[in-house]
């Protein structure tokens, strides 16, 4: 039977489920708060499935696994070791967030700082940012389909399209259904990629050895590895330390504050499992990477170099589709598929519930209708979804630095504000407002002015913009309090 046959069956029966769960959602979601946030009644299994769906993403799927396969370890350190700090931060805020009262992050700046400007300029960034970020998964599932099915990336991506708005019309309940599923997916996908790369290299012992003497380029007219750089520390010298921690501020601190998290820690039952979901998804998404980290060396060592594609993100379908028997490949389609959807679900429905509660319930406050509010958030999912399907038509040249670069943005604009308005009584309006609109100045200026996101090796822009953020909202906060 031929391979596309083979995966075409996968694709359908995976599309079944889907279908599934997406109608269930439709069934229990009455009221927009349920649409948003599961009624804040969600329990530990549903939590940790759709914390952990969400945020594994295209971005570490494909991104990461390929970044790993061309530049080496570092680049655990580089994405995923920023990330667990900024789960740890997440954990610190449980409490404080959700006793708040508020379902977003900018409707927790207005309540705070008593700003309803601040909550429109959040909601917009929000908004904005997250419709950027949506490329990244549409584009991840547009590559693995193309080449698995054999067809074009632009058809890849529309399936993808329809797929996301489906499930995510459901809302938190079909979400967090879908993503109980596509954990499920994810996980035992990336066992079997893992045990098969394992057999084939003959051991962990002949993988080590191998990269130790593996060098060039990657892809056709790609960096160029040089010998046993993949197992030396910041990608043997190409990297500079300060470009690694660099990355902290943009994927660290961007997820200490990104509201797809934040939404998550709300829909909780209650502050314990909110705590124990991060901690959980964090035992599991270690093991996660471990598993990619094999993956990403491994592969390096089946295939030392790939001439028909050119980016790292396709390196991982790529190689199995052309090292792995078709069932094999097939189960590995369906988990790249399922951490892109996952995603973008979760992403989709972030960006309704703020135009809805920061941007539409401010300009009209005395909105009550739940039928209305229902009907408006499933046509932002359906605008927000078609402008990411068509900046997805010509994408960013690597998945896991573009990502660094969105998550920035949260950083420089929400990390100080959020955090400091709960932890500290002296933070004021002016310096809320000052941190966010300098920090973000700084960072797009930073990026017209020679930053480039397409660089692998670049300090990220969002370590100078969250300094000169804090810089301004410690400063002006003390200013303002003295002269009281």
């Amino acid at each position: 039977m031929p391979k596309s046959y083979i995966f075409l069956m996968f694709f359908f029966l995976y599309s079944i489920a889907l279908l599934f769960f997406g109608k269930t959602g439709y069934k229990e979601s009455e009221t927009i708060d349920d649409f948003f946030s599961g009624g804040q009644k969600m329990g530990l299994i549903a939590c940790v499935s759709t914390f952990l769906a969400t945020w594994f993403s295209a971005a570490s799927m494909q991104g990461l696994s390929g970044a790993i396969y061309t530049y080496g370890y570092t680049f655990i350190f580089y994405s995923v070791i920023p990330w667990f700090l900024g789960a740890f931060c997440l954990i610190a805020l449980v409490k404080r967030l959700r006793s708040s009262g508020t379902m977003t992050i900018p409707e927790y700046l207005n309540k705070r700082y008593d700003s309803q400007s601040l909550q429109l300029v959040g909601g917009i960034i929000v908004i904005v940012n997250f419709i950027m970020y949506l490329v990244i998964q549409i584009r991840g599932f547009g590559l693995v389909i193309s080449e698995f099915l054999e067809i074009s990336y632009s058809l890849s991506i529309i399936i993808v399209y329809i797929f996301v708005l489906y499930t995510t019309f459901g809302g938190m309940f079909s979400i967090a259904k879908s993503d109980g599923f596509n954990s499920f997916i994810i996980i035992a996908g990336l066992m079997v990629a893992t045990a098969v790369v394992i057999e084939k290299t003959d051991g962990l012992g002949t993988i080590i050895d191998q990269v130790k003497i593996i060098e060039g380029a990657a892809i056709r007219g790609g960096y160029y590895t040089p010998k046993g750089s993949l197992l030396k520390p910041l990608a043997g010298g190409n990297m500079t330390i300060f470009g690694l921690v660099s990355a902290f501020f943009g994927w660290g601190l961007g997820l200490a504050a990104n509201p797809q998290y934040t939404v998550r820690i709300v829909a909780a039952k209650d502050d314990r499992t909110a705590k124990k979901m991060i901690l959980y998804s964090i035992l599991v998404l270690s093991g996660i990477y471990v598993a990619l980290l094999i993956i990403g060396l491994g592969s390096r060592v089946i295939m030392h170099s790939v001439e028909n594609i050119e980016s790292i993100d396709a390196l991982f379908p790529y190689v199995f589709n052309a090292q792995f028997p078709s069932m094999i490949s097939g189960v590995v389609l369906l988990a790249i598929m399922a951490a892109a959807i996952s995603t973008a679900n979760s992403q989709l429905l972030v960006v309704s519930s703020s135009f809805v509660y920061d941007i539409y319930k401010i300009i009209k406050p005395n909105e009550s209708s739940d039928d209305r509010l229902l009907l408006l958030g499933r046509f932002i999912v359906f605008v927000a979804g078609s402008i990411s399907l068509w900046l997805a038509l010509s994408p960013p040249e690597s998945l896991i630095v573009y990502g660094g670069y969105v998550w920035g943005v949260f950083s420089t604009a929400f990390f100080l504000p959020l955090y400091g308005g709960l932890f500290w009584a002296k933070a004021t309006r002016n310096a809320a407002v000052s941190s966010m609109v300098v920090g973000l100045s700084t960072m797009l200026l930073l990026i017209l002015n020679g930053w480039k996101s397409q660089s692998i090796f670049d300090v990220n822009p969002a370590l100078p913009s969250v300094v000169v953020a804090t810089i301004f909202f410690v400063g002006i906060s003390l200013y303002e309090e003295n002269k009281k």
